[in-house]
């Protein structure tokens, strides 16, 4: 995916983490880092463990875990104020040989907690996630 360095809106107006040039349509788990240390230091931490993507975020944002089963990846972004998305892009497909109804979303949910409680050993904070919601990045131009 070609990308450009500008920002994205939602249809209300407000930014998005991700900028792309094409439609990305992607879930996000919105929330804040709560810690009385600066930012610098907990991304300092972060950088550490994880990869840091430039072009991908309107800030930072930190490969998390790329998901082999759909080609899909959770990327952890944050900003200077604290505030912070983990970003789930394109398909999850755990395709694992359990298939109860609900099974799925119990994976999707149980990988999540795994890279959150991650990130929060990787940071020495604690991170509260907010708001779960699905968006899609479209050009502001």
């Amino acid at each position: 995916m070609d990308r450009e360095i500008e920002m994205f809106l939602r249809a209300d107006g407000s930014e998005v983490w991700l900028q792309s040039s094409t439609r990305l349509p992607y879930l996000s788990l919105g929330g804040v880092i709560e810690t009385s240390e600066d930012y610098l230091t907990v991304r300092s931490r972060l950088g550490r463990t994880y990869e840091l993507l430039s072009g991908v975020a309107s800030d930072d944002a930190f490969l998390v875990q790329e998901l082999e089963a759909g080609g899909g990846a959770l990327v952890f972004c944050a900003r200077s104020d604290k505030n912070c998305a983990l970003v789930l892009l394109g398909k999850f497909d755990p395709t694992l040989q359990k298939r109860r109804p609900c099974a799925v979303l119990e994976d999707l949910v149980e990988v999540i907690e795994n890279a959150v409680d991650g990130i929060i050993r990787q940071a020495g904070a604690t991170i509260r996630f907010e708001v779960v919601q699905p968006e899609v990045a479209v050009s502001a131009g």
